[in-house]
């Protein structure tokens, strides 16, 4: 019979009090107390422990003591400072970690029996667990036995079919355990930490990436046993992962290296495939996709050549970009392209792919990461949108919709656009699809409108077809599917109303060519979704946000017109509704919509100098000695008329009585979360605002003052009683708020509008550094204005 692991450790103990009674020499006798020490803490007998590195303290004061002696006594004072005993509630509280290691292998080992007892073992967990988070040491708190024997002990858990509740959980707190004390074997920093922690952490990440890769080489065709490991720890594989490449860097090993290659490669080839079945729960999806963000960010080298190089890895995560919009899976999808694409277009991120060559080398071409995720997303995406089957087909379009809306389409599908009779033929097909199909296709259209290389082409082949969708649904046979497509379609025809005609080209001898579908009537486009918004909020159940949200997205674009800008400001049933449901609302794409509206109605012509005046002219006399297609002679003058300042100031005036103020403030109470585009374009819009004398006031009744003030950057100057140095401001968002609130300066009492002058003077001093533009020269005349303002104030 095996002898328990306390009765070995007292046998130790005894062998060395025995040694040092025996007269060990001074260097044998500092170690053997250190080692007692140890011992006597996975004992929990901490007054022992510290009595012993009390003595080893004293040798190592005495001359002949090495540093590397005086080093271990530190170490281990350290080590004894956070006991390994006395942490957490019940029993277990005090036993120590090697006897809870020990309790819960073996209640795994014995088949999980009794079912009662895993409660039992999941507190024996919570106190371990407990302990790690408590672990503030620069060692580690389990040792390389103790984190395989939990690895093991989870896997041994995960192979049993058809899990108790309480089992379950057990799994996920012991996986949760390991992750933690994984992650403080990371080097957390550039600076290397001590040597022989380094190695002996090294080699417990070792250790446990080898139990994990031999673990699941023994279940390659057991699709429930990597299901049920994936779906509880998954957090645990790309933390290992991670920890490891951490002591990469630091190392010219080329056995670690490959350990973290594996390592890697089995987060890319298992993880993630596995992770993000569909029958994966949202936690454990959340979870993959953070890990695999957070393995790229650790080595972007390593990972791309990994991940690039997988086609399955790159279609599962085309997969989940086709998802249907709003989904969860498809925004983490999202963002993940996006950093992947932000990594692969840096050159010396392709370095660890076969074929690398230098930047120098490859000339003006793109880096070898990039072009082989192109070459991979073209093939697939190409493929399913030609596909008969329709669900493919939407699949494709509703994932290149969302690499235009992640902002990497440009990067990664351009050569589709490129290929002869594609966008035709995108079209052509679109006639005889089913109504989902054509919704992606209209997502697609709307997602790339904005892309000048795909706009104009999109436009001219599918101008016919959006507005027919868009009169069906108008009819009053339209079904509620009907219904949606012509919202959709309404938006997209919104957005094609800024988008320049494609040229046509000559038609080819004996082919007679369509003739062109002319464009909606832009009008027409805004009345449409102005009278939809309106039945919309005026009906008796609950507004659908979606469509309000939709149409105001396409009155939006549409008030980038100057004549239709005057047109939407007149409708003060519109404003006055629109304006009230979103400050109600708490969905924060709505808001935005409706402060993008707002923001494109206020909007003044930027100020000019007299160089730039001329500039202009000479580029008008160009383009018109050229014959180039431009903006006619007439409709620039009306654009210039009504949206001269005057104009301007009146759409604010009817704007701000609608309640705009209200929805501004609201919409970024620090509670909400405000987005940085929100907050960007809020400070934009009260500049517009205070520039009409007659609104500063309500900007300060309504709490814009307080609202601008709490939007400002980190980089921003504050209130305080230290010395300041003026500097120009460097956020855009920061000159606009000083600005604005320079503009209230002028015409609010100081102590009616700010509860701290100082924060103020200070933005406003930073204005005076601005550049000489005639812009910056404004912001300096009205900065100075309100501090001779502030200056002549009476105090209090």
């Amino acid at each position: 019979m095996t002898s328990s692991p306390t009765s070995s450790k007292q046998t130790e103990v005894e062998r060395i009090t025995k040694e040092l009674q025996a007269g060990a020499q001074h260097s044998s006798a500092l170690e053997l107390l250190l080692e007692r020490a140890q011992l006597y803490a996975d004992l929990g007998d901490e007054e022992k422990a510290k009595a012993d590195i009390s003595q080893a303290a004293a040798l190592a004061r005495e001359p002949e003591a090495s540093a590397a002696s005086v080093a271990a006594v530190e170490k281990a004072f350290r080590a004894i400072s956070v006991s390994n005993t006395g942490v957490g509630t019940g029993k277990y509280a005090t036993q120590t970690n090697d006897a809870i290691v020990d309790s819960v292998t073996k209640f795994v080992a014995e088949s999980l029996s009794p079912e009662d007892s895993a409660r039992d073992i999941a507190e024996a967990i919570g106190v371990l667990s407990s302990r790690i988070a408590q672990n503030k040491r620069d060692v580690s708190l389990l040792t390389e036995p103790q984190l395989c024997q939990l690895v093991d002990a989870f896997h041994t858990i995960c192979e049993r079919v058809n899990l108790t509740k309480d089992q379950d959980e057990l799994a996920a707190a012991l996986a949760s355990c390991v992750r933690s004390a994984l992650s403080q074997l990371a080097v957390p920093t550039a600076t290397s930490k001590e040597a022989d922690r380094d190695t002996a952490d090294r080699s417990a990440l070792v250790k446990v990436a080898a139990r994990i890769a031999e673990t699941w080489e023994r279940h390659q065709n057991d699709g429930h046993f990597k299901q049920q490991t994936c779906r509880l720890g998954v957090a645990l594989y790309t933390t290992a992962a991670y920890a490891l490449s951490t002591h990469e860097a630091s190392q010219n090993d080329s056995v670690l290296s490959e350990v973290v290659r594996r390592s890697f490669a089995f987060c890319v080839s298992q993880l993630w495939l596995v992770g993000t079945l569909p029958v994966a729960t949202a936690d454990e999806y959340r979870d993959v996709g953070q890990g695999i963000l957070r393995l790229l960010t650790a080595s972007r080298p390593l990972f791309l050549s990994l991940f690039v190089t997988c086609t399955p890895a790159i279609e599962r995560l085309l997969t989940l970009l086709g998802q249907p919009s709003g989904s969860g899976r498809r925004s983490m999808a999202m963002l993940i392209v996006s950093q992947l694409v932000a990594s692969a277009k840096d050159p010396s991120n392709s370095s660890r792919l076969p074929g690398y060559e230098p930047p120098a080398a490859r000339g003006g071409a793109p880096a070898l990461a990039l072009t082989k995720l192109q070459q991979c997303v073209v093939r697939v995406l190409d493929s399913w949108v030609q596909s008969t089957a329709q669900a493919e087909r939407t699949q494709g379009l509703l994932a290149i919709a969302a690499l235009y809306e992640s902002g990497v389409g440009s990067d990664l599908v351009a050569e589709l656009w490129l290929q002869s009779g594609w966008v035709d033929e995108l079209w052509d097909q679109g006639d005889v699809d089913l109504k989902s199909t054509q919704l992606a296709l209209l997502a697609l259209a709307d997602a790339s409108s904005s892309d000048a290389a795909v706009g104009p082409g999109m436009k001219k082949a599918g101008n016919g077809l959006v507005q027919e969708l868009v009169r069906k649904g108008s009819s009053k046979s339209a079904t509620n599917e009907d219904r949606g497509l012509a919202e959709l379609a309404a938006v997209v025809l919104a957005k094609w109303s800024g988008v320049a005609s494609a040229p046509v080209a000559a038609p080819e001898p004996g082919v007679v060519e369509a003739v062109p579908t002319e464009d909606a009537d832009p009008m027409v486009l805004a009345d449409m979704h102005m009278q939809r918004i309106i039945d919309l909020l005026a009906s008796n159940a609950e507004p659908d946000c979606v469509a309000v949200e939709r149409a105001t997205e396409a009155l939006g674009y549409l008030c980038l017109q100057s004549k239709l800008k005057e047109h939407v400001s007149q409708n003060e049933a519109l404003l006055k509704g629109l304006f009230s449901f979103a400050t109600k609302s708490t969905v924060a794409s709505l808001k935005f919509s409706v402060i993008m509206l707002i923001r494109n109605l206020t909007q003044y012509r930027v100020v000019l100098t007299e160089e730039q005046k001329r500039m202009r002219q000479l580029q008008e006399m160009g383009a018109k000695a050229q014959n180039k297609a431009g903006v006619s002679k007439p409709v620039e003058e009306e654009d210039q008329t009504l949206d001269a300042p005057e104009r301007v100031s009146a759409r604010a005036l009817l704007v701000s009585k609608a309640g705009a103020v209200s929805l501004l403030v609201s919409a970024v109470q620090p509670r909400t979360s405000p987005s940085d585009s929100v907050r960007d374009a809020v400070a934009e819009i009260a500049v517009a605002l205070a520039t009409t004398q007659g609104l500063r006031g309500l900007l300060v009744q309504q709490g814009g003052v307080r609202a601008l003030l709490s939007i400002l950057t980190g980089d921003a100057p504050k209130a305080s009683a230290a010395p300041y140095a003026p500097q120009a401001l460097t956020q855009n968002r920061d000159k606009h708020v000083a600005f604005a609130l320079a503009k209230i300066a002028i015409s609010v009492p100081p102590h009616l509008a700010f509860a701290d002058p100082r924060e103020l003077v200070r933005l406003l001093l930073s204005l005076l550094l601005e550049d000489t533009d005639a812009q910056a020269l404004l912001m300096k005349f009205e900065a100075l204005l309100a501090l001779t303002n502030l200056a002549s104030a009476q105090p209090g």
